[in-house]
């Protein structure tokens, strides 16, 4: 598209210019001219709720990708009881706005449907942050590896909880030695370390710079580029992980406070311990799970539950959606 006459806009925050083609014009976020553009365009798209926005022309159309291809946490109307106020008015607002949704599984497409207040068409498209993951990604991966001073040949292990709303480092696993360890004597190769912790909890990622065994990734600036590059995903309650089922990679969960998450934060959408990943309470059930990982176990698991929830991804959901983008401005 950016060869085809199209003038593609990009909100973004200060700083962010330099990660973008420089074909695509940045616009800051939040100013007068970010309004104007909105205000202007035969497309917005998006992934998460609109904050502001000027009213919808008649002819504009609203694409909404949502940030996640699954999610383990209730959201949306499921949650409504867990949700702001505030945040309920903007999402029921967003969403009679809204065009399209695109989902990536036939789970995601009845799920939209029945929580988002969301009276349009979902498209069985798959997810577009989801494709990078059929392509070679090679020079992503060497950008990881180099900006983080580590080899090439270096197995990565990415740390990712979700945050809690107390925004307590509480309920993280604060100690990496030990499973180093147990990942470089199971898989017989050298590991790093490296931990993204929530953007609503980015503050405490100070607590980890102690550790010698773990590397700071919370500022990363692109959260798909750490999983092209991570070879186990360990992580609690986070989206990512069906990120990395997608890609068919290795992910493990740690969660020691299941009994209150589910008390206190959301009610899930499956029942954890049937999910496909290895499943950790402690830390030294969390080295066990690493000792005891059979990789054609974890496959065969992966295949079903994927074919329970009739995935559909199949890297191609950018093509498709840029199709669907042409249709509408022509």
């Amino acid at each position: 598209m950016l060869h085809q006459g199209f003038d593609i806009v990009w909100l973004i925050q200060k700083g962010q210019e330099s990660s973008l083609p420089t074909s695509v014009r940045p616009v800051l976020y939040g100013s007068r001219q970010a309004l104007r553009e909105l205000a202007t365009a035969q497309v917005w798209i998006d992934n998460c709720r609109q904050k502001y926005s000027p009213p919808k022309r008649k002819k504009q159309r609203y694409i909404q990708t949502w940030h996640s291809p699954l999610r383990l946490k209730k959201i949306e109307k499921d949650a409504e009881n867990q949700l702001p106020a505030a945040y309920l008015d903007r999402a029921k607002r967003d969403a009679k706005k809204c065009d399209y949704m695109l989902a990536g599984s036939t789970f995601s497409q009845q799920m939209y449907k029945k929580a988002f207040w969301f009276q349009g068409e979902v498209l069985l498209t798959g997810t577009p942050r989801c494709d990078v993951f059929f392509q070679a990604n090679t020079a992503i991966k060497q950008r990881v590896t180099t900006h983080f001073g580590i080899p090439s040949t270096t197995n990565i292990a990415l740390y990712a909880p979700t945050f809690r709303k107390n925004e307590t480092a509480s309920a993280y696993l604060h100690a990496f030695t030990a499973l180093k360890q147990a990942l470089q004597t199971k898989f017989s190769s050298d590991w790093k370390i490296l931990i993204r912790l929530h953007p609503n909890v980015a503050h405490l990622a100070s607590e980890f710079l102690t550790d010698a065994d773990v590397l700071q990734a919370t500022d990363y600036p692109d959260m798909q580029e750490l999983l092209v590059a991570t070879d186990l995903l360990l992580t609690d309650y986070s989206s990512s992980m069906f990120d990395m089922a997608i890609a068919g990679k290795k992910v493990m969960l740690y969660t020691p406070d299941i009994q209150e998450y589910l008390a206190t934060e959301r009610d899930l959408y499956f029942d954890i311990q049937a999910l496909p990943f290895p499943l950790a309470h402690t830390p030294t059930e969390l080295i066990q799970q690493v000792y005891q990982f059979n990789e054609s176990h974890y496959s065969q698991q992966l295949a079903a539950f994927n074919a329970s929830i009739q995935q559909c991804e199949t890297g191609h959901a950018a093509s498709t959606i840029a199709t669907k983008i042409k249709a509408i401005c022509h």
